[in-house]
Formats: structure tokens, sequence, C-alpha cells
């Protein structure tokens, strides 16, 4: 069975390095056994990469400047920078995950001279790879220079655009202070490359899933130090390595039956939004089936700050918020929410408020429970759909995808249809968006059913910075009534995917050995 191919990619124009020197890096990676291995091995190349640095002059004082160029001339065979230091420890998961490795330095591409270098090359590489980890340093909230050039390269290029469709991205970001503007720069990043036709995963349930990898490091070599932010760049590598493997084991699978899309009305205005939507679905020729749960049709209160959520351990079917008055819209909705194998939350976003319903921003408090009970939607597609008059600027496609990656899913393109006057004006933009989507949403499900036929295990929740929670998972009672409910998921999994599948996927000998 090919293995598939992840590719890092260093946006820091500090990288230590390039051409040969980022070939011996993967050697390097590749031949550590263990974590303690790879701790040693970014401890020991951190430090002699600020070696170099007082080498190439910083003990006599020169100018950084001057620094610079002494170290781009001494070749980058060896040492980590900052920002490689994330990139390598994100690799060394991804290995672990069955997946080959690749590493980019941009700095050989894109010099601090402002010219360009074998851009071919680079292009040929990003064809060959299934997906990408972008590793960058941060300025003023927001990425590199280097970053910057390598997305306007993916722009510029139709067709290479059209060849990266539908790889899988994921993002580290190394600031120099703890909230150094980490997330905001691994938020537009993702932004960016999925819009131009990517899938975005961020780190894994281990480490709280959220966005990606967070470090903080100023000045050279000193990175080590932060084994939280090490920790959520191992995270990405293991959650970008677990979804391009689910893909290709599971690419030879197929539904036997139509797609489940759930359209989840969040904010509408007398079924505008409906109105607009059901149509775009009709049209598509993909076989799926569409459930409309509408959202604003019920009163949702808003969550009220648990300090132990959900309120118990036990099987998904089961209802599990305190908030439980029979007339709550998250508790008549429970079933329908987890039909879904698409999630498409959906929104209508007018310039005037009068007569808008929107339960956006409770229904988004309240799945709470459903995220922390272990990550119901994990490695589903999610689908932000949003129409919006022009002039609105409520920027909700933004708000969906950070929202919603934090549910271990995976994220598609944001499609927003734009109205004037009452008229949808990209409307052939959003249908062919809208295909590209669920046919994306259809390999993922095929590949989540395949993996659960093979005995593939279901996500844990990590309740990080909430002492009473971590204190409950503890207990004797709560850890048997969890492996019940994760034994009871994966039991319904296999079942759902024999099923639903017409062709199942046969164990490798890799796997039988696992």
């Amino acid at each position: 069975m090919k293995r598939p191919l992840i590719l890092g990619i260093s946006a820091s124009l500090r990288n230590a390095r390039s051409k040969k020197g980022s070939q011996a890096f993967v050697a390097e990676i590749s031949a550590l056994a263990d974590s303690g291995e790879l701790d040693t091995y970014i401890g020991d190349q951190a430090s002699i990469h600020l070696d170099q640095f007082v080498e190439a002059g910083r003990a006599e004082g020169k100018p950084f400047d001057q620094l610079y160029r002494e170290l781009r001339r001494r070749g980058g065979l060896r040492g980590l920078s900052n920002s490689e230091v994330c990139l390598a420890a994100a690799l060394w998961e991804v290995r672990n995950h069955g997946c080959d490795i690749g590493h980019v330095g941009l700095i050989d591409h894109f010099p601090a001279d402002g010219s360009e270098n074998d851009i071919k090359a680079l292009k040929h590489r990003l064809r060959a790879a299934d997906g990408f980890i972008l590793s960058s340093p941060v300025y003023f909230g927001d990425r590199s220079s280097l970053s910057q050039r390598f997305i306007e390269m993916i722009r510029s290029d139709d067709e290479l655009r059209q060849s990266l469709a539908g790889k899988l991205y994921a993002g580290l970001a190394v600031g120099a202070k703890r909230n150094g503007g980490q997330e905001t720069t691994l938020i537009y990043q993702m932004i960016d490359m999925i819009n131009l036709g990517l899938l975005g995963v961020g780190n894994d349930s281990d480490t709280t899933s959220q966005y990606g990898g967070t470090a903080h490091a100023g000045d050279v070599g000193t990175i080590p130090k932060d084994a939280y932010g090490i920790n959520t760049s191992r995270g990405t590598g293991r959650r970008i390595g677990h979804v391009v493997k689910l893909l290709e084991d599971g690419k030879d699978s197929h539904l036997g039956d139509p797609v489940r899309v759930g359209l989840w009305s969040l904010q509408d205005r007398e079924c505008e939004m409906l109105n607009l939507a059901l149509p775009l679905f009709e049209g598509q020729n993909l076989a799926h089936e569409v459930r409309v749960s509408g959202a604003t049709d019920h009163r949702i209160r808003p969550c009220i700050a648990c300090d132990i959520c959900p309120i118990s351990v036990g099987p998904d079917e089961d209802y599990r918020c305190i908030i439980a008055r029979k007339d709550d819209g998250l508790k008549q909705m429970h079933e329908e929410l987890l039909w879904p194998d698409i999630l498409v939350p959906a929104v209508f976003s007018p310039r005037s408020r009068q007569g808008l319903v929107s339960v956006y921003q409770q229904f988004m408090e309240r799945t709470r429970y459903l995220r922390r009970g272990d990550y119901v939607y994990t490695d589903r597609l999610v689908i932000p759909l949003v129409f919006e008059e022009i002039g609105a600027n409520e920027h909700l496609d933004i708000r969906l995808l950070t929202s919603f990656i934090r549910h271990h899913t995976v994220m598609s393109k944001p499609i927003i249809g734009f109205l004037h006057q009452g008229r949808l004006i990209n409307a052939d933009e959003v249908a062919a968006d809208l295909g590209r989507a669920l046919a994306n949403g259809r390999r993922l499900t095929e590949s989540r059913l395949a993996a659960a036929s093979l005995g593939g295990g279901s996500s844990q929740y990590n309740p990080v910075g909430y002492v009473l929670s971590a204190a409950k998972d503890n207990e004797t009672e709560t850890l048997t009534a969890r492996e019940e409910a994760i034994e009871t998921r994966n039991r319904n999994l296999v079942a759902e995917a024999a099923t639903r599948l017409s062709t199942l996927p046969q164990q490798s000998d890799t796997q039988a050995r696992l």
C-alpha cells in the first residue's frame, strides 16, 4: 500500500537548514526512535543553531545583517531554528502515523533579496505531496513574508491550485510570547489555504484540538524550553498524519448509499437562507441526502458554563447537557445532530436585522457538550455556508471555521453567496464550490467508515485547563463508563460501515501486526 507523503515547509528567513541540510533534516528525524530521542535531538540542534550565531560574529557584536549573510554563506547543514524545531516535532509524529515526510525551506526559493529560485522544483514537490505543514514565525499577529510569498505563488497559478485541491493542510506558528499572535497567524493562514481548495486540520484531541502548533520563543535557541508549544506541534503532526493516512487507506472503499448532509439553519429571516440553499443542493449530481435542522425554529438557551461538561459519560445517543427542559432546542435536536456525515452550518447575513432570527451564538456555546463528549464529530467535513448581503460585514464564515475546527473536524472552504438587491450574484460559483466540497465530504466519509471497519479507535477529550473535569475523568467509575461509551461508539461505526459501504477494505499486513 502506498505511503502518503506530507511535506514540512519552513517559512522563516532564519532557517538553519537548506538544500543538502534539508535532506539531512528528514533523515535525522526519521532515525529518532522515541520521544526521548526527539527531545534530545531538538535540544541539541537548537544549541547548535545558537552556537552558529556566536561563531558568525555575535560574540564580537557584529550587526545582525552581517551575521545573517555569514550564516547563509556557511550552507545551512546543521542546527534548527525555532520554526524548524516545531516542524521537526510535527514531522516526527507524521512518520509514526505511517506517512513519508519531506522538507522544504522556503528561503531556498524566496531569498531575502526578493528574488525567486527554482520555483518549478517547488511546485513539483507540492504536487507530489498529499499534505503540507507550514511552520511560520509570527509578525504582528500574522505570517512571515516567506509564507505570504508561498501563498501568493499558489494563488497566481491556476493549474497548481487545481492540482492541490483536496490535499490536507496544517499550520505551526512561533511567537516571542505565549500570547504573541500564534492563533491569529494560524487562523489567517488556514483561511487562505482552504480558500485555495485545501482541507484544513488543527492539532489533535491530546492537545485540545485547536488551530495548530502554538509555540513561543524569541531568542535563537530558546524554543526547547517550551514543552507545551512543542506538544501542540506534535499534536498537529499526529492530526494531519491521521487524516492523510485515513484518506489513503480508504480510497478504494465506496458508499453504497447517499452521503448524509446536515444543513443546520442557525440564522435566517422567513426562510430566506433555506430558499437560497436548498435549490443549490438539488442541483448537485452527487448522490446525497439533505436533512434540514431548523435551529432557528427552536428556543435554544445559552450555555451556563458548567464546571463539569458533559454532566455524565455515556453513549452518544444520550443527551448529556445539564439544560434539559423539554422545550429547549438542543435537547429536541440532539438525535438529528448525530446523523450527518457532512456538517453544513448555514447562516443568512443581511444588512437590516429587522425580522432576523439568530441562534448562532447559543448553538455554538451549547455544542460544547458534544465536543467534550469525546469529539462526536471527529473526522467529519464541515462546510460553512453563508449568504451575505453586500455590506453586512458580519464575518460569520471566519467565526464558523474557528468554532467548528475545535470539534476535531476537517474544514472545507467556507462557501459565501453574495446578495445584492435580493439577488444571489455568484450562484454559479457557489454551486461549483458546493459540488467540490460534497465530493470531498463523501471521500472523507468513505475513509472514516473504512477505518472503523478495520477497528480504528475513537478520540478522547482531554480537559486541559479544567481541574475539576480532569479530576472527575480520573475517577474509576468515569473511566469505566468512558471505556464502555467508546466501545459502543466503535461497535456502532463498524455496524454502520458494514451497512453503508459497498466495498469493505482489506486489512493490510502492517495493520494486522499492529
